[in-house]
């Protein structure tokens, strides 16, 4: 398939889906990250978030120029950000009983992995 028609064979409701995952994953990211910078022995924590909140705001902004998507870079973002998030919602996991921002942090994460995932479904069925 040619670069300029993987936009007409695209499902519009995956990306959207991916768009808005992405946009709540950072945002959750960046809160968690910040609530975390602050407490002791918590850097890890922090720093993971702010990885993930960087690489979903990339993902959404990548999905936002569909004029030049790329077959295998999606497919290689969409990885990458299933994997950050991946990391993330494990780490925040850990810290879910002490932080309702790192409980609201993992779940988003999940979100954006499903999201994630069901993208590169339907990009393999087209």
């Amino acid at each position: 398939m040619s670069d300029t028609s993987i936009m007409s064979q695209m499902d519009m409701t995956a990306m959207a889906n991916v768009i808005d995952a992405c946009s709540a994953c950072m945002q959750a990211c960046m809160m968690c990250a910040d609530s975390m910078a602050g407490m002791e022995g918590m850097g890890k924590c922090a720093a993971l978030c702010a990885n993930c909140a960087d690489m979903c705001d990339t993902m959404m902004r990548m999905m936002l120029r569909p004029m030049g998507m790329e077959r295998d870079s999606m497919v290689a973002m969409l990885e990458a950000c299933i994997a950050m998030c991946r990391v993330c919602r494990d780490e925040c996991s850990t810290h879910m009983q002490m932080s309702e921002t790192a409980a609201m942090c993992a779940t988003a994460c999940d979100a954006c992995m499903t999201a994630c995932q069901d993208m590169l479904t339907a990009m393999r069925n087209v």
